[in-house]
């Protein structure tokens, strides 16, 4: 008989990652709605107990797979053993597998799973394979007393891990079997065979066989050394998943885990562009990486690593994000009713976790695809293993290859981007956790086209284009109980954002911020039923911008003159910004029964100060709840403000004193979650916001000492969003996930102007109500993927989306002195719609797993199916034609990752 464990698999769907008899490891992410406290241990088998094989199924040898559901104390002990499934005969009765597998099941032991909160209990899915056993000898041979023959060394093929624990025998050409186990360092030593021909096995629950033919020396003589190497049946992530139910702090919180970010097609295995395949997150034109969460504008949302906000999180084009992948520990996905330690934004959150646990073993992993090439080093290093740390880089190589195609024409065009990562991480201090954390990021773009190229008949938008942006940051973390029930956690960080833009030899933007953040926040746990959490978030520093123009552009908006000869426009600024928001936040549970309802009220005060040009305060109260009113399903509430204050471009003029507030956003959330069982969740989920004091363009403007922007916009957003999800819990994993939506915008809802399309002016004040840029009525995704056998995996997505609004116009009107066309529309802003968007995209993975290595590659295959699928309209000359510009062609993407242990 042999007995596997595949895999287990969960009762509820909290995510851990380890395998039988081996070291655990850490989860790298909880369940899409939940967020789970980090766990810092799995189970693993301590005492194994096989299942007797019953003489019926014996002797007819029949074969087959028992489900069993097993529960774990909090001391690794089996309590309950309740089979689910079993092989029957095929008259329908038992063969008494199940019971056989239930009876075994109860007497093994496991080392218990552990969060950061201690031991805490699991339930478990168990797979046992029940295999008709081989004719054994009438009695086992004692055990040999004499010298030893037969060295060696276990260890796990691709990661070089010493196996403790594990079986191994030896069997002689006369017959007689020897077994031992392997000690700590997976050692084990072998006597009392015969000499000559020996066969050397070992295999365990979890891992294949091995069967090494070998020659056994004399007894007495120098003993034969042979390392032997055993296959993992699985090595892919998060393959355990274990369950233990704590309410979410925040209303709406999906986490998806890195088995699955690394099978989804399309998103070249990067975990942030996943969030994009979630309900409430709208499709990105051009696979732009624009955040459009819930019908708010991209700048809405708020990006945070490790709790510290960054401006941007894609590299150029949106393909990959600017963080390695294989740093990264959970991406926490906020599209609304997040808690107040989440502020001055309106739309959604991002947030990404870096890795908090590393490998003993020093871990090297090289991935390189078509756009880019990059690497991640970790490991533990100092006394007993103290200090974690990771580095990581990336460059793309994607401007060297686009000259092979242009060849000599003269167009060139060379966008790049690299990125860096290193943390260092404190994980064996007595009292408390220091880490610190550097990393950033630059993108450049390069466009320039032949002189024999007509660019236009405006000789000052002429020339070469460049762009670059970059950030760059440096983070402590000091985490530190400071009593039983207080505990600290605090964040500085220092920092670069960098933006310019030039085109030719005139035009010329840049703008520099040196930037102070700091978090702190206490958690004082003032009870069993309440928990209170007060922090700060504070981000200051300074700013300087100059502007460069062949022309002044705000002619554009009062006295033009064609006629008149252009002047040259320069513009610079410098100075320092501070806010200091404070927020406060408690944890109710009320009940008896504390995860059956939680209250969560909680207050943020915002503070911007731009010293001399605006000053603001806001207050933002908000509530939400969730409430388990069955088993598995619980209902969730919320509601409040969200204050954000103006963008560094739109809060400044030369005079200072600029008059501008927080816009402002009400959210509304009502929602249900059901856990169906096996890993199978469902999420519904309703919301309503209403937008006002909106940022827009001044009508009234009237020169350069004007003031650019008002607050008079509002706007609304509200829809349903729908996901069932199957977890990652076996073979298969997927989800669908569907949005139904609708933003709108009214840009001045106070002013009656007679001049909806701005023909008379440069803004529409008479519109009233139209469709947001990137209103999409229906977002439909759906993801599957299934491992195969021989570590052939197979994932598929598919997406439905309603085209983006966009403005027809009919005609233009030429102006002479320009020599240039200005369109009019044929309609209000953004009356029209794009054809629906529809694309499917396949992916392969396949994992080579050598001894010292393994060797995963893959073919991402995008757009195997799409629609017309356009992006924008493109009109002609003169505007009386126009066309779609579509999106992009069928794309294979091969690539491939190595890793190294050492």
């Amino acid at each position: 008989m042999k007995p596997l464990l595949p895999t287990l698999l969960l009762a509820g769907s909290a995510a851990l990652s380890t395998a039988w008899a081996q070291e655990p490891t850490p989860a790298e992410a909880p369940p899409v709605e939940e967020e789970l406290p980090p766990i810092t241990a799995g189970p693993s088998l301590v005492d194994f107990v096989e299942a007797p094989y019953p003489d019926a199924a014996a002797a007819a040898r029949a074969e087959g797979t028992v489900r069993l559901l097993i529960a774990l104390s909090v001391e690794g002990a089996v309590t309950r053993a309740e089979v689910l499934d079993e092989p029957v005969a095929e008259d329908g009765s038992s063969w008494g597998f199940g019971e056989a597998a239930a009876a075994a099941a109860l007497q093994w032991r496991f080392t218990p799973a552990r969060d950061t909160t201690g031991p805490i209990p699991v339930e478990l899915e168990f797979a046992y394979d029940f295999v008709a056993p081989e004719p054994q000898p009438e009695a086992p041979p004692p055990p040999f007393t004499g010298p030893v023959q037969i060295t060696g060394r276990l260890r796990e093929m691709g990661t070089r891990r010493d196996l403790d624990g594990f079986p191994v025998i030896a069997t002689d050409a006369s017959g007689t079997t020897v077994q031992v186990q392997t000690d700590a360092s997976g050692r084990f030593a072998l006597g009392g065979l015969a000499a000559g021909p020996v066969t050397l096995s070992a295999t365990f629950p979890g891992f294949s066989r091995i069967d090494k033919s070998l020659s056994a020396p004399d007894a007495g003589a120098e003993p034969l050394d042979q390392d032997l190497w055993l296959r993992n049946l699985s090595y892919a992530e998060d393959e355990i998943v274990g369950v233990y139910r704590i309410p979410t702090e925040d209303v709406t919180r999906r986490t998806i885990s890195t088995d699955e970010i690394k099978r989804i097609p399309g998103t070249f295995g990067d975990p942030v562009r996943v969030v994009q395949n979630l309900p409430g997150a709208a499709r990105a034109p051009l696979g732009t990486g624009l955040l459009v969460i819930r019908g708010a504008n991209p700048e809405d949302s708020g990006i945070y690593i490790d709790g510290i906000r960054v401006p941007l999180i894609y590299h150029l084009g949106g393909y990959v994000s600017v963080i390695n992948a294989d740093l990264i520990d959970s991406i926490d996905y906020l599209p609304g009713m997040y808690g107040v330690e989440y502020g001055r934004s309106m739309g959604g959150v991002i947030d990404v976790k870096t890795k908090r646990e590393y490998p003993e073993q020093t871990r090297v992993t090289w991935n390189t695809d078509v756009l880019d090439s990059g690497f991640l080093v970790e490991g533990t290093a100092g006394k007993n293993d103290g200090l974690g740390f990771a580095a990581a880089a990336r460059r793309s190589y994607i401007d060297a290859f686009i000259p092979i195609f242009t060849g000599g024409t003269g167009f060139t065009i060379k966008p790049r981007w690299y990125d860096y990562q290193l943390k260092l991480d404190g994980v064996g201090m007595d009292n408390g956790r220091l880490s610190a954390f550097v990393f950033g990021f630059e993108d450049v773009l390069r466009v320039a086209t032949p002189e024999s190229f007509a660019q236009g008949t405006d000789q000052d938008t002429q020339g070469d284009i460049g762009t670059k942006y970059g950030t760059h940051r440096g983070m402590l973390r000091w985490e530190r109980r400071l009593a039983d029930d207080l505990t600290l956690d605090f964040v500085p960080s220092f920092g670069l954002d960098l933006i310019q833009f030039n085109l030719g030899s005139e035009f010329d933007v840049l703008q520099r911020q040196w930037l102070v953040e700091l978090r702190t926040e206490l958690d004082w746990e003032a009870s069993e039923a309440v928990d209170v959490l007060a922090g700060l978030d504070f981000i200051g520093g300074t700013y300087d911008f100059a502007v460069e123009f062949p022309f002044d552009p705000t002619e554009t908006f009062t006295n033009y003159d064609p006629l008149a000869e252009r002047e040259p426009f320069t513009q610079a600024g410098d100075g320092w910004a501070w806010g200091p928001d404070l927020y406060l936040e408690s944890d109710i549970r009320p009940l008896q029964d504390r995860d059956k309802l939680l209250l969560k009220p909680g207050v943020r005060f915002n503070m911007v100060n731009i010293v001399d040009q605006v000053e603001v305060y806001g207050l933002d109260p908000r509530f939400s709840g969730r409430a388990r009113l069955v088993e598995g399903g619980t209902l969730k509430f919320g509601t409040g403000l969200y204050n954000q204050p103006p963008q560094p471009f739109e809060s400044w003029r030369p005079g200072g004193d600029v008059d501008l507030g927080f816009e402002r956003a009400w959210a509304n959330e009502l929602g249900w979650e059901q856990q169906l069982g096996n890993g199978l969740d469902a999420d519904v989920a309703l919301f309503y916001k209403f937008l006002d004091r909106q940022i827009v363009g001044n009508p009234d403007i009237e020169g350069i000492d004007s003031q650019f922007y008002v607050n008079e916009g509002i706007g609304r957003a509200y829809g349903v969003e729908m996901i069932i999800r199957q977890a990652p819990v076996g073979r298969f994993f997927g989800w669908i996930s569907y949005t139904l939506s609708r933003s709108v915008r009214n840009d001045y809802p106070e002013r009656d102007g007679a001049d909806p399309a701005g023909l008379f002016g440069p803004f529409p004040t008479g519109q009233g109500w139209y469709a947001y840029d990137f209103d999409q009525t229906h977002i439909l995704v759906a993801v599957a993927g299934y491992k195969l056998p021989k570590e052939w995996e197979l994932s598929g997505k598919v997406q439905y989306v309603t085209g983006n609004p966009y403005t027809p116009y009919s005609g233009g009107v030429y102006d002479i002195d320009q020599d240039y066309y200005f369109g009019y529309s044929a309609g209000d802003y953004n009356s029209s719609r794009l054809p629906p968007f529809f694309a499917m995209d396949l992916r392969v993975d396949k994992m080579f797993v050598f001894k010292n290595w393994q060797l995963e590659v893959f073919l991402d295959l995008l757009n195997v199916v799409r629609g017309q699928n356009p992006e924008f309209t493109q009109d002609n000359y003169d505007y009386t034609e126009s066309a779609y510009i579509r999106g992009l062609p069928f794309i294979p993407s091969p690539g491939f990752e190595a890793e190294f242990r050492f």
